[in-house]
């Protein structure tokens, strides 16, 4: 019967075979340079890749073939044929994961994947059940197994033995990678050459039909996905190998010369030995570091005055004992036994030509850190063993305290805000497989700058390390409780339940414990302190947020703990961070806002008993481009903590002035006055005072024309230095008003010392004194003792006619209020002074209405 042949797929085939067969010498590259369970995961990975590799281009290969009758296999036994190829491909890596190589176990490799495409190849025939039956050529048939069989040897002697050609390693990686490919693919054509399928033949195999071109591609696909998957492992851990190497050899940078120095005396000694004994005695007991010999049997037959010195021994009473017994602690002997048994029966071990790290035995039975590197050399005909040893104890020590430095805070002990961070992203990815909640509590110590302010920072420290361990015995041992800074506290809770509620309740148990723990008084050497935490709860679950996000919103939820009072706990909760996060968006605008001119400086006219305008109070807003326009009261406070305030402020004085200096050259507006709110940070700076004398030079205004409003809380705040700043002010003729007064703390007696001109009645006292009387009683009373003291009184938030002859007939001869004018822009201002002016006033005059005419 004639065999008809997809040369596509036939093409295809191979490069799956040479691509699987590439992957699968990768990992056994990474095999060999590997130990212990990794070493057989590499081992592992290859032979199933290999065993994959073998039987898909045997399932593309069959695709590629075609007789004119309909074909369909045995799935059970076709999906069977892939375990001998597995099976034997695991079988040869693991005769080459031996760390020396022989010809004799490349060739059992070889044979044993031979073996084991040819059992494939065969089983998977087997699975195409024809009536009658497939036969083979027998030449034909033995030859297949013989290309399996010796092309496979020759791959591996390609990768194992390419280095005696000079071959480059990733040349030695192809032509293996390729000869291991055609083993496989070349088995199979070959093989197919020899079948014969005789005339009328009918296929008899179950309703599995596989003789789909698509199907070939998903299958090569697949497989060539696996391969390019096993490639970027085997690359990514030959990477990581070669930076742990880097990485040690850096570490080991600082004794490298006295190292080499060491071992290239001791190969020279070890070489003239029989000529030189003299020298070599010079050198070994010369050297800094710890030179011990052993015989093929494992005794001491030197020890250098390095090693007495180290071990506490004298030579002469170890010369001739066990090295196991001398040095090695007896937790380790008997391994170490083993290994020397091993080395003297095969000649290989594991250790020679390496460094390493272990544990060594002083004759006290001290246990402590050695670096040891052994040589192997034939000395008069029997085989030794040079052992350099080096105490690494300081090192050790030296590394811990790096990685203390790196990752802990070196007063609490506790984790740092690093691994904090690592421990968190850690957790996010594991909380997939666990499906847990946890949560992570922000702990803020209430106050705790008033304590470091009066007792110092290292009775504040005392505080924070009982702290430290108060927290600690709030939680389990596998929560973890770390500082990250000043006061700042975080404990994170793992493996809550699996349900919120359940989890929520948990938390708030462990945070209510904490809160009453860390309340509880402190013994700080001779005094009693008391001191309350504010805490904040965020729960999560998975990779839902990342590490800052989760952070944050612990530290939203603690602040909203802050504003609830403090010592208490709070959850997170969205609209508060939406609102924190509306602020910082707009804090971030008014950055801005000075350079784009968003900031608008308004007039608000003030007026006396006569209703002639005598002058205006600058008043701030902000025309936001997307939200219109905003208030101070929703903008000043949080520049005032960004210190936003303070060009703010210089740009609103100078404003001013610039006015000033505009009403100044106007017959008509020269004797208007212009009064400016000051705030607290702006007062408060050094240098305020040098502030003002220079704005006013600058525009070249009278000093007497600027009213400086200041609050009750800005002047008493620091009594001494308001009353200093602004007697210097008003030394150069600057007057000053008490801005809303009566809504603060006055103190009579200090009020009495300010250099005020005038003191303005706040807008809550004259929003019901039509009908409230303890509002009457208190305009009156400050009317009243403003003009006891001296001083101008003007009412502002004015808007109703009752309320100004309320304050007309109790004495109060200047107003300010939306029954005049509502605050306006300074070209409007100006346009309506000089349509009032009456040329026989002093001042503009103006007409007044309960529906303030001038707007």
């Amino acid at each position: 019967m004639n065999i008809f042949w997809n040369t596509s797929l036939i093409a295809l085939s191979v490069i799956v075979a040479v691509a699987g067969s590439f992957t699968a010498l990768a990992h056994a590259a990474r095999m060999r340079h590997a130990q212990g369970s990794t070493s057989i995961a590499w081992m592992v990975s290859g032979g199933i890749t290999l065993g994959m590799a073998i039987w898909s281009m045997h399932f593309v290969g069959m695709l590629a073939f075609h007789l004119p009758i309909p074909l369909s296999y045995d799935l059970p036994l076709t999906l069977l044929s892939a375990v001998p190829a597995m099976a034997a491909a695991l079988l040869g890596f693991y005769v080459l994961r031996t760390p020396a190589v022989s010809n004799t176990r490349i060739f059992l490799a070889g044979l044993f994947m031979g073996a084991g495409i040819s059992s494939m190849h065969y089983i998977g025939m087997a699975a195409l059940k024809m009536s009658p039956a497939i036969t083979y050529n027998p030449g034909i048939y033995a030859l297949s197994i013989f290309i399996a069989i010796a092309a496979s040897w020759i791959a591996l002697l390609m990768m194992f033995r390419g280095e005696q050609i000079k071959l480059p390693e990733y040349v030695r990686f192809a032509l293996g990678s390729l000869v291991m490919g055609l083993a496989i693919s070349g088995m199979h054509y070959t093989s197919m050459q020899g079948v014969t399928i005789s005339p009328g033949s009918v296929c008899m195999g179950g309703a599995v039909h596989i003789d789909s071109p698509a199907l070939a591609i998903i299958v090569s696909l697949v497989s060539l996905l696996w391969f390019g998957g096993g490639i970027l492992a085997a690359s990514f851990d030959q990477r990581l190998a070669r930076h742990n190497a880097l990485a040690l050899s850096q570490l080991q940078h600082l004794h490298s010369t006295l190292e080499k120095s060491a071992n290239d005396a001791a190969a020279s000694m070890l070489h003239d030995l029989s000529e030189s004994e003299k020298k070599m005695r010079s050198v070994v007991e010369g050297a800094l570091d710890c030179i011990v010999m052993m015989d093929e049997k494992g005794s001491l037959v030197e020890f250098n005055p390095a090693a007495e010195r180290t071990f506490g021994y004298k030579r002469e009473e170890v010369i001739g004992r066990n090295f196991a017994d001398v040095i090695i602690p007896f937790a380790s002997r008997k391994a170490h036994r083993e290994g020397f048994e091993r080395f003297g029966k095969t000649g290989q071990s594991t250790m020679l030509g390496k460094r390493i790290e272990l544990n060594a035995m002083q004759a006290n039975g001290r246990e402590f850190p050695v670096e040891l590197a052994i040589t192997a050399f034939d000395w008069t005909g029997s085989r030794m063993m040079v052992g350099f040893l080096r105490d690494i104890t300081e090192r050790k020590k030296a590394e811990f305290e790096i990685n203390n430095l790196a990752f802990y805070d070196p007063l609490t002990k506790l984790p740092n805000r690093r691994l904090l961070r690592e421990r968190l992203e850690s957790m996010l990815d594991m909380e997939v497989a666990y499906k847990t909640y946890s949560a992570i509590l922000f702990i803020d110590l209430d106050n705790f700058k008033t304590l470091n302010d009066t007792r110092g920072h290292d009775i504040g420290d005392l505080l924070l390390m009982e702290v430290a361990e108060r927290l600690k015995s709030c939680v389990r041992s596998e929560d973890t409780v770390a500082r990250l800074g000043g006061d700042e506290f975080v404990v994170i809770l793992e493996y809550l339940s699996g349900d919120i509620e359940q989890a929520t309740i948990q938390a708030e148990v462990v945070g209510e414990k904490v809160r009453k723990v860390l309340g509880q008084p402190y013994l700080i050497q001779d005094f009693d302190h008391y001191s309350t935490p504010s805490i904040g709860i965020s729960m999560f679950h998975s990779q839902e947020m990342t590490v800052d996000e989760l952070l944050k919103r612990a530290d939203t939820a603690m602040y909203q703990a802050k504003q609830a009072g403090r010592n208490t706990l709070r959850f997170f909760d969205p609209a508060m961070q939406a609102e924190l996060e509306a602020r910082a968006a707009l804090e971030d605008d008014l950055r801005f806002a000075l350079e784009s001119g968003q900031l608008k400086l308004l007039l608000q006219m003030q007026v006396n008993e006569l209703n002639q305008i005598i002058g205006a109070e600058a008043l701030i807003r902000w025309e936001h481009p997307e939200q219109g326009l905003i208030y101070p009261s929703q903008f000043v406070p949080f520049a005032e903590e960004s210190l936003l305030i303070l060009p703010i402020g210089q740009w609103v004085l100078e404003t001013a002035c610039a006015q000033l200096m505009e009403w100044q050259n106007n017959p008509v507006t020269q004797g208007l006055s212009l009064a400016i709110n000051v705030s607290a940070r702006q007062f408060r700076q050094a240098n305020f005072v040098e502030q003002i004398q220079s704005t006013l030079a600058k525009f070249d205004i009278s000093p007497h024309k600027l009213k400086l409003e200041l609050t009750e809380s800005l002047v008493f705040d620091n009594i001494a230095d308001s009353i200093r700043k602004m007697r210097e002010l008003r030394a150069i003729g600057i007057n000053f008003a008490m801005d809303d007064f009566g809504t603060g703390y006055a103190s009579l007696i200090y009020l009495k010392s300010l250099p005020l001109s005038q003191i303005k009645i706040d807008r809550s006292f004259v929003r019901d004194i039509a009908v409230d009387r303890d509002d009457e009683i208190i305009v009156q009373t400050i009317i009243s003792m403003a003009h006891n003291l001296g001083l101008e009184v003007i009412a502002e938030g004015v808007e109703t006619v009752a309320q100004l002859e309320f304050l007309r007939k109790s004495g109060c001869k200047a107003f300010q209020g939306h029954l005049f004018s509502k605050p306006v822009s300074q070209a409007e201002f100006n346009k309506l002074i000089s349509q009032s002016v009456n040329s026989n006033d002093r001042f503009p005059s103006i007409t007044y209405s309960p529906l303030a005419l001038w707007t």
